[in-house]
C-alpha cells in the first residue's frame, strides 16, 4: 500500500461532500437573492452561477478520481489536486479584513492541499 493512499481516500471523501454540499445549496439559494439590488447584470449573475456549478461538478470528479486511483502511481490525482488547490488559493488570497472570512478560507485552502500533498506522496512513492 502506498504511504498517502488512505488520507488521499479521506480527502477524496471530503472533496466529494463538498461538491454535493456546494451543489445543493447552491441550487436552495439560486432564487433568495435580489440580483439588481447587487448591481451586477442577469448575463453576469447566469456565468457565476453556471461556474459554480462547474467548480462544484469538478470538486466531485476529483474526489471519485482520488477515490479509484487511490492505490496507484498517478499524475492525474497531482493536477487535480493542483486544479483543486490554485482557485482556492486565488479565493484566499482575495480576502479583505474580515477575520472570520479569512478563517474559513484557511479551512476551505487546508482540504484542497490535503488532497494535493497525499496525491503528491502516492504518486512519489
Amino acid at each position: 500500500m502506498r504511504s498517502g493512499s488512505n488520507h488521499l481516500r479521506i480527502a477524496s471523501v471530503i472533496q466529494i461532500l463538498l461538491g454535493v454540499i456546494s451543489i445543493i445549496s447552491t441550487y436552495f439559494l439560486i432564487g433568495e437573492a435580489d440580483i439588481e439590488a447587487t448591481g451586477i447584470s442577469a448575463e453576469h449573475a447566469l456565468i457565476i452561477l453556471i461556474a459554480t456549478y462547474c467548480g462544484a461538478a469538478f470538486q466531485v470528479l476529483a474526489g471519485i478520481i482520488g477515490l479509484l486511483l487511490s492505490n496507484k502511481k498517478s499524475i492525474l490525482t497531482v493536477l487535480c489536486g493542483i486544479l483543486l488547490f490554485i482557485p482556492q488559493l486565488i479565493t484566499f488570497l482575495h480576502v479583505q479584513d474580515n477575520i472570520v472570512m479569512i478563517i474559513i478560507n484557511i479551512v476551505f485552502l487546508a482540504i484542497p492541499y490535503y488532497y494535493l500533498h497525499n496525491a503528491y506522496k502516492n504518486f512519489k512513492a
